[in-house]
């Protein structure tokens, strides 16, 4: 009997918001889900992380914010990760430039030295990208696990897991979002009619967040007008947001209000990338909903090639758009990047008439999450429907503030010889190692050939010494001067063509003679050989094709005007100082995080049902409340675990199972039902040991008298290969699991046989030998016709289950069969058809006149539901 080994541990985020990075290990496999990290970017934070790196064989993302995927490029290059990275196309795309946001904004403030980029480039072209319901077989020492992404809905790409294998389905969902965004469609958990998928429903485990525990949303509707009501009055509106995720949705929803509504004031996104962000949302038309999807095939237009969102990449550019704006400003927790730049301004900050609004929560000890709980003391206890208005602060904050200023006087002067000296000293070595260099490849066409090498030579000498080998007529050319010596005046130095150099693959070519001058620019910046745009080590952005039109440009392609930074080349320092800074802005909260409420999470845990339950990625309160809410649910699981940090859990499920193999014949003649993602059969087959082995071996029964057979009736199931699962005859209800191993129950019957010894009917009683071998081979008779009996006499056996309302929504409203449920849950197909479900025993009823067409319908459409084994 086996089952799988399954353990998990909190390497970070449980018991706490902080970043999410857990490891998953079923038998041998050591799979970490996220790599979260904020953008303080300590390094003591991953003290758990840097234990188990180098062991870890699978790392799967499942959004591209820094809380899920912060630490994936330090964990790569300094503590060893060396796993295989999986994650969607957008998650891999957003993820690097919200990595490249963050590290631009860092270089700005302070000597960040933590990683750098080629870091992030290296981390990130490393990783296997899948599309959504995309089946993926792992290898090495995954071998046997697959896993599947499903859409979450809260960032473009967000990733729901599911790890599958043998019996085992475990689902790793956080950060999934019930409600249609603007730009997102909602999670896969729930359909429209309030149910789950049959793909999601009673997985082994489920691994789910508490970040939301006891937060009630209003309607999305409200919310919205709260925002833009916030935008009309009158001053300036600063919206900290991140660099690439729900960044989208803020921009698409208000690009949109300024276009219906002709808003008179500039509407503004500040990123260290803007004009990249905009370019890959444009790209990235298939992952978003339906709403942005059918405007593009209805007005031929992308969405996301904004007509009044102004791109800035520095803060100077604000400059341009005196008055009142709406700035989108990075990055969310307002501890760096333009958003704290911008409201730490003087002319900013104590200005009445501006406003902040905060559309998500920053981790506890940030500048943002400090400003929420202000506004959540100022606003008081709020309905669940009720949005909350604007707090007026007045309070003074005393900041670290890091500033990056130029050198100045003696500093200037100083760095300036020291430049000076670094690049002579760099000018000598380039020098020393072109001498070098050509002093080794005369050597190398001097030693090529040798004889060659003589023939010139002498070719030489005659040159110097015919006639009409000057630069002017010589009287005395030949004139000899003494022994073996030759007049030398006004002589020509002829010319000698080098030769080229052969190998075995042709001609050897000097690759720096090939260079074009595009290639050759600072810090290898440029496109790839893939068409991304890569960045030079100061940060900057090269992408030299990317346009965006706005309103009054009249057609005119707008390229970025400082796509190179010019502050990055000026001599300068960093700086720390403590300050203090009279805020006297107004401050307002409206959830546009994107995340399911605690009501949602309680339906959709409802309806998948999972055997066993782990939460994560809460406080301790949310967490313990969360748990307490759960467990008071009658249909809830009673194995519920809410670990801490470091904690290991064993959360194995012993499941009588052995595994066997079927021998290829007993597999082909075998008819296999298909039942979602498994094939099931019914069979009657033989257990043996083969010689010299100790796995036991399924296959055709054969009854021979030297042999002990086991003759069994079962149902078979599995995807590919000859191994697959064995069930009872009489089990019914979904399978459950991935059945590349074989399963035989404990109802299986066996039944003996001694062997007969040959040796002994040759005895002196001929009468008794020939009544014990009548006996054997009646004995054997009677198993061969127990095993033809059992399997004449099988009964058919419906495999799986089925909800009413889909088969109802779905299958007959597509087959055209009207349908509606009257009375207690009995559903009438047609007038003449009735089917009906037996909630304790899980039979399906139908019910009707076998002279009418409809019947037969209905019964196929149902039979069809189900593996008939």
């Amino acid at each position: 009997m086996e089952s799988n080994y399954i353990r998990f541990t909190a390497l970070s985020g449980s018991k706490s918001e902080a970043a999410l990075c857990y490891l998953l290990e079923i038998d041998e496999a050591k799979i970490m889900l996220d790599c979260g990290w904020n953008d303080a970017f300590n390094v003591d934070d991953l003290r758990q992380l840097k234990r188990v790196a180098k062991d870890v064989d699978a790392c799967l993302l499942s959004h591209a914010t820094l809380h899920h995927l912060g630490a994936l490029a330090y964990a790569k290059s300094y503590l060893g990760l060396r796993a295989q990275t999986y994650a969607t196309f957008p998650v891999m795309d957003m993820g690097r430039l919200s990595l490249y946001d963050i590290w631009q904004s860092k270089r700005s403030t302070e000597d960040f030295k933590t990683f750098n980029l080629e870091d992030i480039d290296q981390a990130f072209e490393a990783i296997t990208c899948l599309r959504y319901h995309q089946p993926t077989t792992l290898t090495g020492k995954c071998k046997g696990i697959t896993i599947t992404a499903y859409a979450a809905g809260h960032t473009v790409g967000g990733t729901i897991w599911k790890i599958s294998k043998d019996t085992e389905s475990i689902l790793y969902a956080v950060d999934y979002n019930h409600r249609k965004d603007k730009h997102l469609d909602p999670t896969v958990l729930l359909s429209k009619d309030g149910t789950t998928p049959n793909d999601f429903r009673l997985p082994s485990l489920m691994i789910t967040d508490a970040f939301n525990a006891g937060e009630t949303h209003p309607s999305r509707a409200d919310r919205d007008k709260a925002l833009l009501a916030t935008l009309a009055t009158g001053g300036s509106v600063l919206l900290p947001t991140d660099s690439s995720t729900r960044l989208l949705e803020l921009a698409y929803m208000l690009d949109s209000y300024w276009m219906a509504n002709r808003v008179p004031f500039p509407l503004i996104l500040l990123t260290n990338f803007s004009y990249r962000t905009a370019h890959f949302a444009t790209s990235m038309m298939e992952w978003m909903g339906d709403t942005v999807r059918s405007q593009l095939t209805e007005t031929r237009e992308n969405p996301f090639q904004f007509k009044y969102l102004r791109l800035c990449q520095r803060l100077s550019d604000l400059d341009r758009y005196p008055g009142p704006k709406v700035v989108l400003a990075s990055n969310l927790s307002m501890e760096t990047g333009f958003a704290r730049e911008v409201f730490l301004k003087l002319d900013w900050s104590q200005n009445p008439r501006n406003t902040l609004i905060l559309t998500e929560r920053a981790l506890p000890g940030e500048l943002a999450r400090y400003l929420y709980d202000e506004w959540k003391e100022g606003v008081g206890e709020l309905s669940s429907k009720d949005v909350g208005s604007e707090v007026q602060l007045d309070t003074i904050l005393s900041l670290k503030v890091d500033r990056k200023v130029p050198l100045e006087g003696a500093e200037l002067a100083e760095f300036n010889a020291a430049e000076e000296a670094r690049r002579e000293r760099e000018a000598a070595e380039a020098a020393l190692q072109e001498r070098n260099r050509r002093t080794m490849l005369e050597e190398e066409n001097e030693s090529d050939d040798d004889e060659s090498m003589d023939g010139d030579l002498i070719e030489i000498d005659t040159l110097l010494t015919k006639s009409g080998s000057h630069d002017v007529y010589m009287k005395d050319a030949t004139k000899s001067g003494g022994f073996f010596k030759q007049t030398q005046s006004y002589r020509m130095f002829p010319f000698q063509e080098r030769r080229k150099k052969i190998d075995d693959y042709g001609e050897s070519i000097v690759v720096e003679h090939f260079l074009s001058a595009s290639s050759g620019a600072v810090g290898g910046a440029g496109p790839d050989t893939n068409g991304d745009v890569k960045m030079n080590e100061a940060g900057d952005d090269l992408m030299g094709d990317v346009a965006v039109k706005g309103e009054n440009d009249e057609g005119k392609d707008v390229m970025d005007p400082d796509m190179i930074h010019p502050e990055d080349s000026v001599p300068s320092k960093y700086v720390s100082s403590e300050e203090d800074f009279i805020i006297r802005c107004k401050v307002r909260y409206v959830d546009l995080e994107g995340r399911s409420d605690e009501s949602a999470m309680q339906t959709i845990l409802q309806a998948i049902a999972p055997k066993k339950l782990i939460l994560i990625h809460g406080t301790e309160d949310k967490t313990a409340a969360l748990s307490e809410a759960y467990l008071g649910m009658s249909d809830m699981t009673r194995e519920i675990y809410t670990p801490s940090v470091g904690e290991i859990l064993n959360v194995s499920e012993v499941t009588n199972m052995y595994k066997i193999h079927l021998t290829d014949a007993l597999l082909s003649s075998l008819n296999f039902s298909k039942l979602g993602e498994y094939d099931l059969a019914y069979l009657v087959g033989q257990v043996q040991i083969p010689a010299g082995s100790t796995a036991p071996v399924l296959g055709m029964p054969v009854i021979e008298s030297t042999l002990t057979g086991a003759g069994a009736g079962a149902a078979a199931g599995g995807e590919n290969g000859e191994q697959r699962r064995i069930t009872g005859p009489e089990a019914t209800g979904e399978p459950s699991g991935v059945s590349t191993s074989t399963a035989l129950t404990t109802t299986t019957t066996t039944t003996t046989h001694a062997p007969v010894d040959e040796t002994s009917l040759s005895g002196p009683s001929s009468a008794s030998t020939a009544l014990a071998l009548q006996q054997h081979q009646q004995l054997l008779h009677q198993h061969q016709q127990q095993l033809e009996l059992l399997e004449r006499e099988h009964k058919p056996v419906f495999v799986g289950d089925i909800r009413l309302t889909e088969f109802k929504d779905r299958t007959l409203k597509q087959a055209g069969i009207h349908a509606e449920f009257m009375g207690e849950g009995v559903l009438v197909c047609n007038g003449v058809v009735a089917i009906r479900k037996v909630e304790q025993t899980g039979q399906i009823l139908l019910e009707g006149s076998p002279m009418t067409r409809d019947y037969y319908r209905v019964r196929h459409l149902l039979y069809e539901q189900f593996a008939i084994l």
